[in-house]
């Protein structure tokens, strides 16, 4: 604290004081910026170079993501940030594997199936779910909606938990020498010179070439983790 003023009050001398100014607020990410667990630390990854997170950062505004390696959604359950795995600006969580998932409570979709997750933990749901909308959800992925008839989840669509979508994403990587992919919610290995089409026109081939939507080429690195957009509801 800082001694402001000195006032004489009946022969004594007083100090005014001031209190220290609170810790200031975490800083956000920036744009391109991302959280990694490598080797037991936690560091910020900046144009692919990592530095070890020295303070408490926040991620889209509400994730806080602590130099002890755990993170907290909107003042929710801590959760760890496991070895390999890295946390996006937009709240991407990625793992080394390739998978992929947003880190705020959701519904995802899923062989057919409805995964509800909430705290990073996932449960199936085995009977009707009311969402906030009045919308009805079944474990099949039906969802009734009271004036808009109904439709049904495609296979790697997320909701949030009040009935919104998520944006969905896809990955390609090169792991063993092998390319994997998860795409509408499935991880699959591509066999020698087998190719695959990402929802968004990405073109994946087992040697490990990318042909991006807009026409970019990358080769895959070991390890390197592309992220893509994922399958949208059609209107």
């Amino acid at each position: 604290m800082k001694i402001t003023s000195i006032i004489l009050l009946g022969g004594f001398a007083v100090a005014g004081l001031l209190l220290a100014d609170p810790s200031p607020a975490p800083r956000a990410l920036a744009s391109g910026e991302s959280v990694l667990r490598k080797d037991g630390q936690v560091m910020v990854v900046r144009g692919g170079k990592a530095t070890l997170l020295e303070d408490e950062v926040t991620v889209t505004g509400d994730v806080k993501m602590m130099t002890n390696g755990f993170f907290a959604v909107k003042g929710g359950k801590e959760r760890e940030l496991k070895e390999g795995q890295s946390l996006s600006v937009d709240g991407t969580l990625a793992s080394a594997d390739g998978t992929v998932m947003p880190v705020w409570d959701h519904v995802a979709m899923k062989n057919g199936r409805i995964t509800v997750v909430r705290d990073g933990e996932g449960a199936s749901l085995e009977q009707a779910m009311t969402l906030p909308d009045g919308s009805t959800l079944l474990p099949d992925g039906l969802i009734t909606r009271g004036v808009g008839g109904q439709d049904r989840l495609l296979d790697g669509q997320l909701l949030r938990l009040d009935g919104t979508q998520l944006a969905a994403k896809d990955t390609i990587t090169k792991r063993d020498n092998k390319v994997i992919v998860q795409k509408d919610g499935s991880v699959l290995t591509l066999d020698p010179g087998r190719s695959i089409m990402m929802n968004d026109g990405t073109k994946v081939t087992s040697d490990g070439t990318v042909i991006m939507s807009d026409g970019r080429t990358i080769s895959l690195a070991e390890g390197q983790i592309v992220t893509v957009e994922g399958v949208v509801r059609k209107k």
